[in-house]
């Protein structure tokens, strides 16, 4: 074993230490991909009171693993959405619905790279890790209209008040 393998064989993480998914620059999102007249409809507030997602490990390889801890609050919608990287995520807590399959804790999915895909957050809400073999990774929303944006819209508009008094 070289002297650089046996100085990284074991590396630990902090959670308490974990900064968010913005603060990291992990996930990029090429600028406009949410149409104006979307972010006018929606309660950015609102929104970003439900979920709390921070990037507990990123290995300095650009070739290594993340692990990345995402909240949503109850009934919570993620827009239909793809990542560059594949992903395999495990509910923590809560419930995680996709379509008619609800996801409860010890459950999880695998998400290949490009694949569109979307959830929602159980009355609990959800807590899932997401492992991916990446140290970077791009986000595209595919729902591109205020059309496809109103479940998203109708959840904050629902939840919003409760998210934000939860922070």
């Amino acid at each position: 074993m070289s002297e650089q393998q046996r100085r990284t064989a074991i590396t630990f993480y902090r959670a308490d230490e974990a900064p968010s998914l913005e603060d990291d620059g992990i996930q990029t999102m090429a600028p406009g991909q949410i149409d104006p007249a979307i972010s006018a409809a929606l309660n950015g507030r609102h929104m970003a009171a439900g979920q709390r997602v921070r990037v507990l490990f990123k290995d300095a390889d650009p070739d290594g693993f993340s692990l990345v801890h995402a909240w949503f609050g109850p009934g919570f919608r993620l827009p239909r959405h793809s990542h560059s990287g594949d992903c395999l995520y495990y509910v923590l807590a809560g419930e995680a619905r996709m379509g008619g399959r609800v996801l409860k804790p010890g459950d999880g999915f695998l998400v290949l790279a490009e694949a569109p895909y979307a959830y929602t957050a159980g009355p609990e809400g959800a807590e899932v890790l997401e492992f991916r073999h990446a140290t970077s990774f791009d986000i595209k929303i595919r729902d591109r209209t205020l059309e496809q944006w109103k479940p998203v819209i109708e959840a904050v508009k629902a939840n919003g008040e409760l998210w934000a008094a939860a922070v």
